[in-house]
């Protein structure tokens, strides 16, 4: 029996997202999640209790990268050793806000997925306990993207990663050789990454943890004050069991607030799912990709 990855245990700690107008998307992070927005070299660095992201020059609704943050340097130096175990190309790592030590490697599809431990001189963000937002719960916790290749994507963040599969979403669920979506752990939460067929490549939606229903409210009193409209929700998903809403974007990218996602001991093995639209939402309306 193969080794358990060392990547297990490890959390999303920001994103870079892409902008052919980096300032009015930073801006709107600022407004709508609470982020501090600081100049970070030609990027923009935003920061709020649980959460930070980078924001740059780029294609516009693009990810450069998802950067994930370890525990020490022996789990570091684990990981690096792993994933060339497994005949994976490592990359420099282009995430300012870790150390250069951190690993870079490429998904089938193109995402890149870094590795690393925070750099240290990363500006600290104020105390800023008049911005409600900033103060509202909301833990950057998860990352999906949807794939015209889902079946390479499996292989490589299981194989190759060992990243550990919590659900997966089949056509037919007596076939194996159907699945639709899959979701993925780093650590006890549900899924730090997930994957949905698709017809071509792309950001899905990236996710925020709050600590329950109430925060619902909190959030979305919030963005209606901002007159930012919730897109899909509340519901609640199938996978994953979590409460949800979300909202676009400038970009158009979905952003998830959740709350109550499972947690799941590393060794319980994968379930299944109907491919349906109660599936992503017991309560009502789905989304179902394309």
């Amino acid at each position: 029996m193969p080794a358990p990855s060392p990547i297990w245990p490890a959390q999303l700690d920001h994103l870079r997202l892409e902008s052919d107008d980096p300032k009015a998307l930073a801006d709107f992070y600022g407004r709508a999640l609470g982020f501090e927005v600081s100049g970070f070299g030609e990027d923009f660095l935003l920061q709020a209790p649980g959460r930070r992201l980078i924001i740059g020059e780029g294609k516009r609704g693009g990810r450069s990268y998802h950067a994930y943050r370890l525990q020490n340097e022996r789990q570091l130096a684990d990981v690096r050793a792993f994933v060339q175990a497994q005949g994976l190309t490592t990359e420099p790592s282009p995430a300012a806000v870790f150390g250069e030590d951190a690993v870079a490697v490429r998904d089938p599809d193109g995402w890149l997925n870094v590795f690393g431990l925070p750099k240290p001189g990363v500006p600290t963000p104020k105390a800023a306990n008049a911005i409600p937002a900033r103060a509202y719960a909301a833990r950057l916790q998860h990352v999906v993207v949807a794939t015209p290749n889902l079946a390479r994507m499996i292989e490589f963040y299981e194989q190759g990663l060992g990243f550990v599969p919590s659900d997966y979403v089949l056509l037919d669920e007596d076939d194996d050789s159907t699945k639709r979506v899959a979701f993925w752990r780093t650590d006890t939460e549900h899924h730090t990454f997930a994957a949905f067929q698709a017809s071509h490549a792309r950001a899905d939606h990236h996710a925020y943890e709050t600590s329950g229903w109430m925060d619902f409210r909190d959030w979305a009193d919030h963005l209606a004050n901002l007159e930012i409209p919730i897109a899909w929700g509340p519901g609640r998903h199938g996978p994953g069991n979590n409460l949800f809403f979300m909202i676009d974007d400038p970009n158009g990218d979905r952003i998830e607030l959740s709350a109550e996602l499972e947690h799941l001991p590393r060794e319980m093995a994968p379930r299944s799912w109907p491919h349906s639209e109660r599936t992503v939402n017991l309560w009502g309306a789905g989304w179902i990709r394309q």
